[in-house]
Order: structure tokens, then C-alpha cells, then sequence
């Protein structure tokens, strides 16, 4: 390749550059995509805050029915556990269990039955209810409030003597 002068190369030739024209001009390109307009931003916000809700609540459901059918699966084991439990307690409330472990205590059935006839005495003595008014009173509501407070036991009032 022969070797031409470097005045001479085609990239150095300014004939076909207009001088005195202003440079046209170019339309920046912005790097990145498009701007999303203000008044969109709240639409968008509502839209991810429902898919939030969304998924959250499937969750929720989902967290509960796992949940039920853990306490169904609990409910029938404790069913379960409890007619084992009422059989063996029919078991051991058996007559002829008492009485073969009465006999191994060295326990034997009486001969002969024996009753006593006793009056059956109160523990506590229980007075009669006490009014809090006067035999004459015409009021109807003390008359109430006494009734009521001698039903349950009251004894008097603040101001009345016992």
C-alpha cells in the first residue's frame, strides 16, 4: 500500500463542510425507558396496594386452613382418647371389680344388712328471713328489698336491730 501524505487523506477534506451554517440541531436521546407521568403514580399505587391485600389475604387463608385441619385432626385423636378413657373408667367402676379387689384386701360381703334410723339433724341452723320494715309499713318496695334479702339469707338491714 503506498504511503500518501497526510494533508491528503480523505477524512482531512473540508470542501464538502458548510462553514457558515449553524450545526443542526440534534434531539437528545435519554438513556433509560419512559418517564411515567405524575398523575399515574397514585393509580399504580393503588394497584400494588390491592395486589398486597391480595396476597396477604391468600395467606391468611391459607395459614387457616391449614390450621383447621389441624384441629380436626387433633379433635378426632381427643375423641378418640376420650372413649378409651370412658371405657376403661366403666371398667374399673364395675361391681364385680370392686368386689374382687374388696376381696383382695381381705374385704368379705356382710351377712346380714343393719339399718339405723336417725332424725336428721341441720348442721347449721337457718333462721327465718327477717323483714327489715315494720308489720304496718305500707311501702312496697321495702317490702321487696326485705323479701329478696330474706331469701338469700340476709339478716337485717343497716339501720334495723337484730
Amino acid at each position: 500500500m503506498p504511503k500518501t501524505p497526510r494533508s491528503q487523506l480523505p477524512a482531512d477534506d473540508l470542501s464538502g463542510v458548510p462553514l457558515d451554517e449553524a450545526p443542526a440541531r440534534r434531539t437528545r436521546l435519554r438513556r433509560g425507558g419512559p418517564r411515567t407521568p405524575l398523575p399515574l403514580l397514585p393509580l399504580i399505587a393503588a394497584l400494588a396496594g390491592v395486589g398486597v391485600a391480595y396476597v396477604g389475604q391468600s395467606a391468611h387463608a391459607t395459614q387457616a386452613t391449614y390450621d383447621a385441619a389441624g384441629l380436626s385432626a387433633q379433635n378426632l385423636q381427643l375423641s378418640t382418647r376420650d372413649s378409651q378413657l370412658g371405657d376403661d373408667l366403666a371398667r374399673l367402676e364395675s361391681a364385680a371389680r370392686i368386689v374382687a379387689a374388696a376381696q383382695q384386701l381381705g374385704m368379705r360381703p356382710a351377712g346380714h344388712w343393719s339399718y339405723v334410723a336417725a332424725q336428721p339433724r341441720a348442721v347449721i341452723p337457718t333462721p327465718g328471713p327477717l323483714l327489715a320494715t315494720q308489720p304496718g309499713s305500707g311501702d312496697p318496695l321495702q317490702q321487696f328489698v326485705a323479701a329478696v334479702g330474706g331469701a338469700f339469707g340476709v339478716r337485717g338491714s343497716r339501720g334495723a336491730a337484730p
